[in-house]
């Protein structure tokens, strides 16, 4: 390794024993984070009808005012990333000069997949080209395919992998390489604040680098968060497909605290033993669960669509990295912000979290090798992945129709329509009716996995309550008539009952687009977490595969949380790449904590609104970080040629 051009202080950090447990923190970036984080849970637990508005509003701001950013900063970093790997600074190693890397090439992979975003795959494999198969965007020259046709299908498969391959990669490269670079080759701790030494120099070390650091601290959090309670609404909904579990916010919470006690179990293990080895079982059941879709599924089709939605995603790349629905309808940029916006952010916020992560398992690897292996392997990964479970659940809705006259080589596809019981709804309100027809059943929240249920009426154009007050939907929200005060129902008001509904026939597309009930027909199934089971409910074995499916999620879920817990614990400790246990320990706590009040203020919404918020003034600091590597690779290669 050459001279360092950046001066490493000790780390700022107070190191004592509090009941026997050993803790390790920064004395200003632990708290303030701390604070932040427990404050919001504080707030939102409080007054979570209140935060689900505020929530609304900021998410529908953000969209409206900042895709533009999300789009062009995602798009810069990848062709950022891509410059990089072929540039002269490709051979500079992430490490001193004769360093090699600690882990294999395998369970590197292994690990930094099941902690990047596995969780998200799982959730979204299915529904995601389910719900652009029946609702095509329009983002490919100003043209819409016709829903649920072959055109709508590779379409759809293009904007699910425009989602899922290099841009979310590129940017955790660019992070990942910014923090191992900084830290194993200069000697500046492991952490965000380092990376902006060749623009801030010894400011790193005071209130700046540790403003810097409470951000990334909080962006982990947050963006962990997302995806902790995707995992537990996806993991709910299999229990309930297989084992007829309720769906409903308390048993996600208390799903959310069983596995995170399980993710501190292995974070207590330590790197080499719990992540790895879990990453590594994970990878082989998630293989395990994919093979099995390939072989007894339509085999030679879902090899043809590998090929072809490679195409269609190259195809698509270079028009949608640029769509900021400018041009188009306002239901579009509606679709804008609730996909691409919504990932973008999330990818964002995730970022620290994986970024420090496979910065932490890549030391000894070169610049290239490192860009080269974080881009295309899981590329190619998730492109037979979503190709797996995409394009199988679409085969089923495109050849429904031929089960009966099905040829004796597939006649073992079940691809006939289910009985499923749908939700009436009044036409006048689209509100849900009581069984007995008297009341309509008005929710406190929309999108809330388990909202109270309000029986009300429609009179002339205005919803009134069984006692006869006004009330209307602002953001998702009941609220008193004209105000902004959401409303709280009296004992007489609320609805416990069950729904009136119609047995109908549904396809998957119909599945995950109508109002089905469980079977209790007191509230409502949710369809996107169950698509996958739904699915592989179609293929020999299903209650084994819905199973290992959901054996998939919790690996994932424990795997990335004690990530995300280490990761946290390593900012917050002021960079130490060994963080005490009790610190671990109250980081992985916190975030179970906020998943399970995001989820009770306002379900997706919430957890897609505090991914967006967060993304967005870290987007900001990314692109920051990318200016002050580059120029801290060019002061190297001025000063000296570095040396694979």
């Amino acid at each position: 390794m050459g001279t360092s051009l950046m001066t490493a202080q000790p780390i700022r950090s107070v190191r004592k024993s509090v009941f026997g447990v050993e803790i390790e923190a920064h004395p200003v970036v632990f708290p303030v984070s701390a604070f932040v984080v427990i404050a919001f849970v504080i707030a939102t637990a409080a007054a979570p009808r209140r935060a689900l508005i505020f929530f609304d509003y900021l998410q529908s701001k953000i969209a409206e005012s900042f895709s533009w950013l999300y789009l062009a900063s995602m798009t810069g970093f990848l062709l950022f990333a891509i410059y990089l790997c072929f540039s002269r600074f490709g051979n500079i190693r992430l490490g001193s000069d004769d360093e090699r890397p600690e882990f294999s090439t395998v369970t590197w992979f292994a690990m930094l997949f099941s902690a990047g975003m596995g969780i998200g795959m799982l959730f979204f494999g299915v529904a995601e080209p389910m719900l652009h198969f029946v609702d095509p965007p329009n983002i490919r020259n100003g043209v819409v395919a016709s829903a649920e046709s072959l055109a709508a299908a590779r379409g759809a498969m293009g904007i699910t992998l425009f989602h899922w391959c290099l841009h979310p990669w590129a940017l955790y490269s660019l992070v990942g390489v910014s923090l191992a670079y900084f830290s194993f080759r200069r000697g500046l701790p492991l952490s965000f604040r380092s990376v902006f030494y060749p623009i801030l120099g010894k400011r790193i070390h005071g209130l700046l680098g540790d403003s810097i650091d409470i951000l990334a601290v909080v962006a982990t959090l947050f963006g962990l968060a997302t995806s902790l309670g995707l995992g537990a609404k996806q993991i709910n909904a299999g229990l309930s497909f297989v084992f007829g579990l309720p769906q409903s916010t308390t048993v996600q919470i208390i799903l959310i605290t069983c596995i995170t006690t399980l993710a501190v179990g292995s974070l207590l293990s330590g790197l080499h033993v719990g992540v790895r080895r879990l990453s590594e079982l994970n990878m082989l059941l998630a293989g395990s669960l994919l093979l099995f879709l390939f072989v007894a599924g339509p085999t030679v089709y879902l090899l043809g669509a590998v090929v072809d939605n490679a195409g269609a995603y190259a195809e698509r790349l270079p028009h949608a990295s640029f769509w900021t629905a400018s041009y188009a309808r306002s239901s579009k940029s509606q679709w804008l912000a609730s996909w691409t916006v919504f990932y973008w952010g999330w990818w964002i916020a995730w970022s620290p979290f994986v970024g420090m992560f496979i910065a932490r398992v890549s030391r000894g690897r070169t610049i290239r090798e490192f860009i080269t292996g974080v881009l295309l392997v899981p590329t190619a990964v998730a492109i037979l992945w979503l190709t797996g479970f995409g394009n199988t659940a679409m085969h089923q809705e495109i050849y429904k129709a031929l089960n009966a006259d099905a040829p004796a080589a597939t006649a073992f596809y079940d691809y006939s329509p289910q009985s499923y019981a749908v939700q009436q709804l009044d036409p006048q309100s689209g509100l849900p009716q009581s069984e007995d027809g008297e009341w309509l059943i008005g929710a406190t929240a929309i999108g809330v996995a388990s909202p109270q249920g309000v029986k009300m009426r429609q009179q002339a154009s205005r919803l009134v309550t069984k006692s006869g007050n006004a009330v209307e939907y602002y953001r998702g929200v009941l609220v008193h008539a004209g105000t902004e005060i959401p409303y709280h129902p009296s004992v007489e008001e609320r609805f416990d009952g069950r729904y009136k509904s119609e047995d109908t026939l549904l396809s998957l597309a119909g599945y995950l687009t109508e109002p089905v009930l469980t079977s209790s027909h007191r509230g409502r199934v949710d369809t996107t977490a169950t698509a996958m089971f739904v699915m592989l409910g179609s293929y020999p074995f299903a209650t084994i595969t819905a199973l290992a499916g959901i054996v998939c999620v919790i690996l994932f879920f424990v795997t990335s949380s004690d990530s995300a817990s280490l990761v946290a614990d390593i900012i917050a400790s002021g960079g130490s790449h060994n963080p005490t246990i009790g610190t671990r320990l109250f980081w992985g706590i916190l975030e179970g904590v906020l998943a399970s009040v995001l989820l009770l203020a306002g379900g997706l919404k919430a957890l897609q609104t505090g991914s967006i918020a967060i993304g967005l003034p870290f987007c900001v600091l990314i692109i920051v970080m990318c200016v002050s590597l580059m120029k801290a690779l060019r002061q190297e290669t001025n000063t000296e040629t570095p040396t694979a």
